[in-house]
């Protein structure tokens, strides 16, 4: 009787190994999910981060001019010119200053968080590497409008 009951529940036996191996496929597959979602936030953040330093070069190029015309003399200068040039080297180094700040407190790496921090976390960080590029974008698309003005 012993052996027939021992036949009996060689499958249920089989049956729970296959279970235990499927959940731990499940969970596995889980775990490459959130990896995967992991590096597509954040190569979506390096995406925007590798867009915004593009603009860094015209951003310290209109910085300069800026600054060469602050110093000079030009025929018709005003305070007014002196104070729009003024707020636009204020808006440039502004966004310069954002940029830099935000890359130094950057963390791609996110070691020991969660799933849920880490998602959160880049989801935050896209958000303020957005903010930052219109920022720039703004600041030399109206220094470079500017600066055409300007007859040398």
């Amino acid at each position: 009787m012993c052996k027939f009951a021992v036949q009996q529940f060689k499958p249920m036996i089989a049956m729970k190994k296959l279970f235990i191996l499927l959940a731990a496929c499940a969970v596995l597959s889980a775990c490459g999910d959130s990896k995967k979602q992991e590096k597509a936030a954040l190569d979506s953040v390096i995406k925007i981060h590798d867009k915004v330093m593009g603009s860094d070069d015209q951003l310290m190029s209109n910085k300069m001019k800026i600054d060469t015309l602050l110093k000079e003399t030009l025929p018709g200068d005003t305070a007014a010119t002196k104070r729009q040039l003024m707020g636009l080297k204020i808006q440039l180094t502004q966004a310069e200053d954002a940029m830099e700040n935000w890359m130094q407190k950057f963390d791609p790496e996110q070691k020991g968080k969660s799933h849920e921090d880490i998602m959160n976390y880049l989801e935050a960080q896209k958000a303020q590497i957005k903010t930052i590029n219109a920022a720039i974008d703004s600041a030399v698309n109206s220094s470079a409008t500017y600066l055409k003005t300007i007859k040398k």
